[in-house]
């Protein structure tokens, strides 16, 4: 709990010099700072195509040459890190992906100023980690509690910080985990926004539900963004198919992405960066419809150039500012529809953000909850629910059910019979870890604790003596836990395949298996359903089939 408190500390600290970072950027490119859009508006036309033209050539040359130096790095993908690694995230590779996006965003890219953050406050808590020894299991979640960190402090929501981190990358809400991530969103959100008093970067009005008969509309809101929501993504991921065929570098593909946003924001500038001013008017101000329908599409087109171009960041802000924008209208047609007894369009904008937020990572308990810490109004919440829970459902029919973080979460394919990291890509940490020299009671206490699921038993230098089980534990009260261990359990080692991990489950009954290093150091639990869920995609690899019979 300590070191996840100094993790959001020091994630806090990097994602404000990331903020300040940007601003330096901002004043290099148009001698000013403040929002995007007022900005933009007094600029020449030509120096409206040319910055963002301009930041993605240089954010480009940045990733060209200076990935080379991190060649041999660890990966940078922090969820990849976690969900299926090792919890070591590259230093060199972190920083130079987010000096990238840093002449993106403030060039006025359009894309989300989070991504970076985040990965800032994770490759810092990967470095806590290693400094600190910290084994496989302890250092993935310190990378996580970076994770949340870096929520919290972006978008002043704490509780959402840690759900993300917990719903979406860990896929747990257990309390081994997640205490600690809420100490570090905690920590970190009381770092950027009270001590160092940054604003929330969205200013919500107060929400106003006129009766419950709208509860059906905001039903409805939900299934329209479950199917919008898989849309956005498929038009992202068109957009780096696109990409990906024009036969140029790097630097001149995210040039090109920098060239559409500055032609789109000729006519109009809302399109440049993140979007949080806007975002702020469309709730504060009325738009017309007409005029709010032609910049959602424009800046779903600027995004996806910016995403498509291989830009460094985030979807998360555009995700919301899409979400805003396609509420906002929802409720501007039900009001036109049914003016008696219709909210104001900006109550719809705000369920239209977490709803689509929902559709896009399948995780509808943060979407709720990030909404929520926006607005602290409870009134928000039943509509909320109603909402983001069915778009969330909705949105599972396309794409596989897949997230726009699926990519990261599954990783890169690994052989069957393959050794080396298949098996230590699949651990999962687990807190059921008692000493040898435990006694006979405090191992029935951890039994109990644990819901019953099998104890490790480890040494002082973190080697795996074996694991106690429920069913064979005898009535010794006077033995050590060293002596109580199941002599059966197969121990998976890190050097095995897959189909070797498979003969370990066939030979015993249990759902998990302890997994050790080449120095027999415990590294964490395999699943018996994550060890079948690699081999079917491994299956679907080799082969190309995927039907429910093979």
């Amino acid at each position: 709990m300590l070191w996840g408190a100094l993790v959001g500390l020091v994630g806090a600290l990097a994602t404000v010099a990331f903020r300040e970072g940007v601003r330096a950027v901002e004043w290099l490119f148009t001698h000013h700072t403040g929002g995007f859009v007022r900005r933009v508006q007094g600029l020449p036309i030509w120096v409206r195509v040319l910055v963002p033209s301009a930041g993605g050539l240089m954010a480009g040359l940045v990733l060209q040459y200076g990935m080379r130096l991190a060649r041999n790095d660890s990966t940078t993908d922090y969820m990849e890190a976690v969900a299926i690694g090792d919890g070591v995230v590259g230093i060199r590779g972190s920083l130079v992906k987010s000096i990238s996006s840093l002449l993106t965003i403030g060039s006025g890219g359009s894309i989300g100023r989070e991504g970076a953050m985040v990965q800032l406050a994770a490759m810092l808590g990967s470095a806590v980690g290693r400094m600190i020894r910290c084994p496989p299991p302890q250092l993935r979640l310190l990378v996580a509690c970076g994770a949340a960190a870096g929520i919290a402090s972006a978008y002043n929501a704490p509780i959402a910080g840690a759900l993300f981190v917990a719903e979406i990358v860990l896929g747990s809400i257990a309390l081994e985990s997640i205490g600690p991530l809420i100490v570090a969103s905690v920590v970190a959100n009381a770092t950027v926004h009270q001590f160092l008093g940054y604003e929330p970067v969205y200013r919500v009005p107060a929400f106003v539900m006129e009766s419950n008969k709208e509860l059906p509309l905001y039903l409805l809101l939900g299934l329209i963004a479950g199917h919008l929501g898989p849309s956005f993504l498929a038009v992202l991921a068109s957009a780096e198919v696109l990409f990906r065929r024009i036969r140029l570098p790097i630097f001149l593909k995210l040039s090109l992405g920098g060239v559409v946003v500055g032609v789109i924001s000729i006519n109009h500038p809302d399109v440049w960066g993140n979007g949080y001013s806007v975002v702020n008017s469309i709730l504060h101000t009325d738009w017309l419809w007409s005029g709010l329908a032609v910049l959602l599409l424009l800046k779903v087109l600027a995004t996806a150039a910016t995403v498509g171009s291989g830009a460094v960041g985030g979807v998360f802000t555009p995700t919301l500012f899409v979400g805003a924008a396609i509420g906002s209208l929802f409720g501007q047609a039900c009001h036109w529809l049914l003016p008696e007894w219709v909210s104001h369009s900006s109550a719809y904008a705000i369920v239209g953000m977490g709803a689509l937020l929902a559709a896009t990572t399948h995780a509808p308990l943060m979407s709720i909850l990030m909404v929520f810490e926006m607005t602290l109004q409870y009134p928000v919440v039943l509509p909320l629910m109603l909402a983001c829970v069915s778009a969330h459902y909705v949105a599972k029919i396309y794409m596989r059910g897949e997230s726009v973080y699926a990519k990261s979460l599954r990783g890169k394919p690994r052989g069957l019979a393959s050794p080396s990291t298949g098996l230590m890509a699949l651990a999962r940490p687990t807190g059921a870890i008692i000493a040898d020299d435990a006694m006979a009671a405090e191992v029935r206490t951890a039994l109990a604790r644990w819901g019953g699921e099998p104890v490790c038993v480890i040494d002082d230098e973190g080697r795996l003596i074996g694991m106690v089980v429920r069913w064979a534990l005898p009535p010794n009260q006077d033995a050590r836990a060293a002596d109580l261990v199941e002599p059966d359990v197969p121990v998976l080692t890190s050097e095995l395949g897959l189909a070797e991990a498979l003969d370990g489950f066939i030979a015993w009954p249990g759902n998990r298996l302890p997994l050790v290093d080449a120095q027999c150091q415990f590294v964490g639990m395999v699943a018996r359903s994550d060890l079948l869920s690699e081999v079917r995609d491994h299956f679907v690899q080799r082969t190309g089939c995927n039907t429910p019979e093979l």
